[in-house]
């Protein structure tokens, strides 16, 4: 069974507003307005295994899902650096002081990005979808062709700070989604997350792959992510 990559083939327009937080051009937001009342944010994360070709246009239509669905969007772009890993840290860091007090929504490696985020004073909720939650894991299972040692630039036993399964523990505001076939980021990295930290909040969708959770057209998976966001 293949991935099914199709959310690569939907169209979205760019935002229209687009400010800066850096002076490096990938330190922008794209921000998606809400067309309803609802005055909350989200900051979203893109992923593509913190590697430098993968930006956030595959998430402009799941960013403009958000919005149609009541909530300004901020679709973060960051320099992605390999080997400087404290960079992507800091550009996260730094959009979320520029957004204010907003939930975070991280897909994969932006998963891991927004996990590590969660701690900021900002930061009112979060959740991961499909997130990488263990960097010793997925060095060993060379996810991606080494992605994990691409982004770090050494081993990963020397930055536990940077490793979520090496946290002391997450608020329950944290909230992981992950579908049971993913082949990008296997599902036991959840799996085994929640064992872990039994204050998060597991969410396991069966039949689902790698990019389906962030399908704008997979209404039940929108849900879980709402219903995420609200706290229910």
């Amino acid at each position: 069974m293949s991935e099914d990559r199709s959310v690569f083939e939907l169209a979205a327009l760019p935002s229209e507003e687009v400010i800066s937080y850096g002076s490096d051009p990938d330190q922008i937001i794209e921000i998606f307005r809400s067309r309803g009342l609802n005055k909350r944010s989200i900051g979203l994360i893109h992923g593509g295994y913190w590697r430098s070709e993968y930006d956030r246009v595959h998430l402009r239509p799941y960013a403009a899902k958000l919005a149609a669905e009541g909530f300004d969007t901020y679709l973060i772009e960051y320099r992605r650096i390999p080997g400087s890993p404290q960079i992507y840290i800091d550009d996260i860091n730094a959009a979320i002081t520029v957004i204010g007090e907003c939930a975070l929504v991280g897909h994969s490696a932006g998963g891991h990005l927004a996990l590590l985020a969660s701690t900021q004073e900002f930061v009112q909720s979060v959740v991961a979808l499909a997130p990488v939650t263990d960097l010793i894991r997925g060095a060993q299972l060379n996810l991606d062709d080494g992605a994990v040692q691409n982004f770090l630039g050494e081993d990963p036993g020397n930055h536990p700070e940077l490793d979520p399964m090496m946290a002391r523990d997450f608020h329950e505001k944290v909230t992981i989604i992950h579908g049971d076939k993913d082949e990008r980021v296997p599902v036991e990295f959840s799996q085994r997350f929640a064992e872990r930290f039994t204050s998060v909040k597991y969410l396991e969708i069966p039949g689902i792959g790698h990019f389906e959770v962030i399908d704008p057209r997979i209404d039940s998976i929108i849900e879980m992510v709402l219903h995420a966001l609200s706290g229910s």
